[in-house]
């Protein structure tokens, strides 16, 4: 089923998508990352989306000193990348629906929304809601991307912008959630939609599986869900979304299991040793001796820790930070520069709009080089 990676195997103006569905390479530029704006690899991206603009409990925007940020935006006119302010992220979801329980509150937040866009002089709007989980949620989604579609094409009249405002939104990769987006009014009103096809493993799961394979595994108990592929069928052929406005994400960061081998069962008791750690931590255990083995049925690869290996204190970006250290075996899932030159392929050959990067600051390597983007721009150039 394996063989080891080879990592040889493969070498290495505003656009508006109503004039040409032209292709799309987007990265998530986070606040909490530890990338300088000056340090964010333009040349490999059309757009770039700032993340988060925070929405509390009550349903009111949180602005901070690192958001809006003009600065970001007016590097990004200099290189020619718009940049699009993303509303939301995953702990905002009650003030999401706080904001949109009735017309007026609606209203009232998407004109506030709409001076963070003048204040940070962004290209537009990203609407990051995870997740509507019913018909009232869902509606009220639906319902939001109206108005911020009506107020952004209002402002950019109002102000005579020479070119419309994007709208952009992210949506989730199975039927689970997908099934309470308005996907007929939604995709009419945004730009693109942004298909999160990651995470789709974790703490959460029964069983220790790749988060975001291209392709499922036919040892995978959850096989008819857990791929890009099926998420993308998802949105195309059961929602009707057209190709031209579905974007495929890829993830810049690995999700780690207290598993021995890929598919077993998960300790539910073990929930807490799960980690999140940037694909610049993964390169960094790879040249520490953790085995590399390549999934081809998936098209993803797998590492695991040496059996002999105990964590040190303080020495890997895996240590544990409960009291009780872990010290079992590790299963990694992770995207290499294989896995993404294959799905930037995949994508290109299936008349997808594109792809999209979370988060930019995790694939930043020791030579400031971004070695995911840079194999997804090699699979998928500009032309």
């Amino acid at each position: 089923m394996f063989r080891p990676l080879l990592l040889a195997a493969f070498c290495f103006g505003l656009a508006l998508p109503s004039v040409a569905a032209e292709r799309v390479m987007v990265g998530y530029f986070a606040t909490f990352g530890d990338l300088p704006v000056e340090q964010i690899p333009w040349k490999s991206l059309t757009h770039v989306c700032h993340a988060f603009l925070r929405v509390d409990a009550q349903g009111k925007l949180v602005t901070t000193e690192a958001m809006p940020n003009a600065a970001l935006t007016a590097d990004g006119r200099k290189n020619g990348v718009p940049v699009i302010v993303t509303i939301g992220g995953g702990v905002t979801v009650s003030g999401l629906e706080k904001a949109t329980v009735d017309a007026a509150s609606m209203q009232a937040f998407v004109g506030e929304v709409l001076k963070v866009v003048r204040d940070g002089k962004y290209d537009g709007v990203d609407l990051d809601w995870e997740w509507p989980r019913d018909e009232a949620t869902g509606a009220a989604h639906g319902r939001l991307i109206r108005e911020l579609r009506r107020q952004l094409d209002a402002e950019a009249k109002k102000s005579s912008r020479p070119t419309r405002y994007l709208l952009t939104a992210t949506v989730n990769p199975t039927e689970f959630f997908g099934q309470w987006v308005d996907a007929e009014t939604v995709a009419t009103q945004v730009d693109w939609l942004s298909v999160m096809a990651y995470d789709m493993a974790g703490p959460w799961s029964p069983h220790a599986a790749h988060h975001a394979p291209l392709f499922p595994s036919s040892k995978d108990p959850e096989q008819a869900t857990r791929s890009v592929a099926a998420a993308m069928r998802y949105w195309e052929s059961d929602r009707g979304v057209p190709k031209s406005k579905l974007v495929v994400g890829v993830p810049l960061y690995a999700r780690s299991m207290p598993a021995q081998s890929p598919f077993e069962p998960l300790d539910t008791e073990l929930a807490r040793h799960h980690r999140a750690l940037p694909f610049a931590a993964v390169r960094k255990l790879v040249g520490e001796g953790w085995r590399a083995e390549w999934d081809n049925e998936s098209r993803a690869p797998w590492l695991s820790r040496p059996e002999a290996e105990k964590p040190a204190a303080a020495a890997s970006p895996l240590t544990p930070v409960d009291p009780d250290v872990y010290d079992g075996p590790v299963l990694i899932s992770y995207d290499d520069r294989n896995s993404v030159f294959g799905k930037a392929t995949w994508a290109r050959e299936q008349g997808y709009r594109g792809l999209f990067f979370w988060a930019l600051h995790q694939d930043r390597m020791p030579d400031d080089r971004h070695w995911l983007l840079e194999a997804a721009d090699k699979a998928w150039p500009a032309e």
